[in-house]
């Protein structure tokens, strides 16, 4: 006897289709499908008890699926095998509605894959909406790729145009920035002596304007001008000055100096006066100095010391740079010493120098010392080479290695060989007249020359001076100046004569030249290398025998610099190759050697010459 399991209902039609189905599913080619369950225990996920869903209703007829709108009859008779086994399955009947969903990409009922179709369908009966295509795919994408060509090629030549411009106006040299004073070379001028503009005998402010552009060709930016006030006995006493508010009437009016300011700045230069310190401000008068703005006119300053009268004067009024104190180390003891100096700095302003001599900065001491250090710009100090190369070796390494060189505030040198209180350096040693200059414009800081140096100007004749000029005495290295053969101040008698030694106009070319070579080079201006705050020195003096005076300069990131000078009268023919190797001549005495290569193996040096050397890296 036949018994049936009881799980089944006895349907032998049911059984067959059930067989059917399974075979349906067996024999499907297609890979996206697969089978559903045994009917068992199989309740499709999406039956009538889902009534919400959007993609497959199964009727009670279990001849048809309704999927969506369309319906699939198992009974088809245009259906495939494989297309019932689709059909009948209601998984693969949902998998195939999400493909469809994609919009771009469906299944004929051949398997062929149909793109792009607004509208798709599967066995005739089956079709799905395709969704909107983005707007961006309608845009003129040709047009759109052509302006972005142009904005990246525009960008393109804007860079390198850019490029160009900066590579064009980079500087050609990278100089620091500094004061117009540091650095700089100044011309010392004894105006009487000067130039005579209406043959009266006395040089004046007038023919002193006339010479600016020879004093700017020769490579000076400031002039330094000698006592120029009032006096019972002017020039021949020029120290003893009576009224510094006023210019003495041999040299000129005050209209004549307002008009030399004004000449001066139109070139871009300045103007510095030698000061007479006869007095510092009185106890009394700090309380009223410390209130008033410093107006020259104003009435209560009635109670101010000379002295600061007239630097208030001069430097309100009148517009000047700066001011020379002279004699400013007779008054460093007096206990009111470090506030006048702060006082005059302080109406000096901004951008205003003061100077002073070495003596002040070496007899300074406390707190004189320590107010004179961070109020005055510049300290003025002498070299005589008279005094032979081993002393002024010794005092260039006591200066560069002393108080001034401790702080990078701390003043600046002025050097110089020659000033209104020396000798003569022509009257000295005519044949070191180049060489002495040349070894000035290699030292650290600021130089100055003394009118008349720079053509071998010499003192007045010793015989003059003892019998018709025994008065002049203090004035012998005050003789006229003279320009050229064409330009002549005649004489300027009663009080004064001609130089004892015939000017050399020779001279000018190689003065020109190492002023130049000096302002273009950092190396040799610069007075220090600046780290952690302090000032190293960058000069060394190698070498000081046998007449033969070595000095070496140098700067991070620069070229090396060495002078040489033979001092004495004969030849020497040396080797300095363990100390350098060559390099380039860039100044000299003799002009003819600039831009020639110099090797130190075995190097001649004439007597009384120089060369500066720029060193190869």
């Amino acid at each position: 006897m036949n018994e049936s399991p009881e799980t089944s209902n006895g349907n032998p039609a049911t059984e067959l289709e059930t067989l059917d189905y399974l075979h349906g599913v067996k024999s499907s080619t297609c890979l996206l499908l697969t089978p559903s369950p045994t009917t068992l225990d199989f309740k499709h996920p999406l039956s009538e008890e889902i009534t919400d869903s959007a993609f497959l209703t199964l009727n009670d007829d279990t001849k048809s699926i309704n999927i969506g709108n369309s319906e699939v009859s198992a009974g088809d008779s245009s259906s495939s095998g494989d297309s019932n086994s689709v059909a009948q399955d209601p998984v693969s009947a949902q998998l195939i509605n999400n493909i469809s969903m994609l919009d771009y990409q469906t299944l004929s009922k051949n398997g062929d894959i149909i793109l792009g179709q607004p509208e798709s369908k599967l066995n005739g009966s089956f079709s799905v909406n395709n969704r909107k295509l983005p707007s961006f795919v309608t845009w003129n994408w040709p047009f759109i790729r052509n302006i972005l060509l142009w904005i990246v090629l525009s960008g393109l030549i804007a860079c390198l145009a850019a490029i160009i411009t900066m590579i064009v106006t980079i500087p050609k040299t990278c100089n620091p920035n500094l004061p117009w004073y540091q650095g700089k070379v100044f011309y010392e001028i004894f105006p009487a002596s000067f130039k005579d503009s209406n043959n009266d005998g006395f040089g004046d402010l007038k023919g002193l304007i006339k010479k600016l552009d020879y004093i700017k060709e020769l490579g000076s930016s400031t002039i330094r001008l000698n006592y120029i006030f009032e006096g019972p006995d002017y020039p021949v006493h020029f120290y003893n000055a009576t009224n510094m508010l006023r210019i003495d009437r041999s040299i000129g009016v005050l209209k004549d100096f307002q008009d030399l300011v004004t000449e001066l700045q139109n070139r871009e230069m300045h103007i510095i006066l030698d000061m007479p310190v006869t007095s510092l401000i009185h106890s009394g008068a700090f309380e009223v100095s410390n209130q008033t703005a410093f107006g020259f006119n104003d009435s209560s300053l009635s109670n101010i010391d000379r002295t600061t009268m007239s630097i208030m004067y001069w430097i309100s009024e009148q517009n000047i740079d700066g001011l020379y104190l002279k004699d400013l180390e007779n008054f460093v003891d007096h206990p009111n010493f470090g506030k006048t100096l702060q006082v005059w700095k302080q109406l000096l302003g901004n951008d205003k120098i003061l100077m002073a001599n070495e003596a002040a900065l070496n007899m300074a001491k406390g707190e004189s010392l320590t107010v004179l250090l961070n109020r005055v710009d510049l300290i003025d100090i002498h070299l005589d080479l008279k005094e032979g190369i081993k002393i002024v070796k010794d005092k260039i390494d006591s200066v560069t290695s002393g108080i001034l060189w401790e702080r990078p505030h701390y003043p600046w040198v002025h050097w110089n060989v020659g000033n209104i209180h020396s000798e003569r350096i022509s009257t000295k040693d005519l044949n070191n007249t180049l060489s002495t200059i040349a070894l000035e414009m290699v030292l650290p800081g600021v130089v100055g020359i003394f009118y008349g140096d720079e053509i071998g100007l010499g003192s007045l004749e010793k015989h003059e001076i003892e019998s018709d000029f025994h008065e002049h005495e203090h004035v012998h290295n005050l003789p006229t100046m003279s320009f050229s053969d064409h330009d002549k101040n005649g004489a300027i008698l009663p009080w004064n004569q001609q130089s004892v030694l015939k000017p050399r106009y020779e001279y000018l070319s190689a003065i020109r030249q190492l002023i130049q070579m000096r302002l273009d080079t950092p190396t040799i201006y610069l007075r220090g290398i600046y780290k952690e705050g302090n000032v190293l020195k960058n000069i060394d003096i190698r070498k000081t025998e046998e007449n033969l005076f070595v000095v070496e300069r140098w700067f991070p990131r620069r070229n090396t610099c060495v002078f040489v000078g033979n001092f004495g009268r004969e030849v020497i023919t040396t080797d300095l190759s363990t100390m350098f190797y060559g390099g380039l001549v860039v100044g000299a005495t003799n002009t003819s050697l600039v831009g020639q290569l110099l090797y130190f193996d075995s190097v001649t040096f004439q007597p009384n010459s120089a060369i500066i050397i720029k060193l190869e890296k």
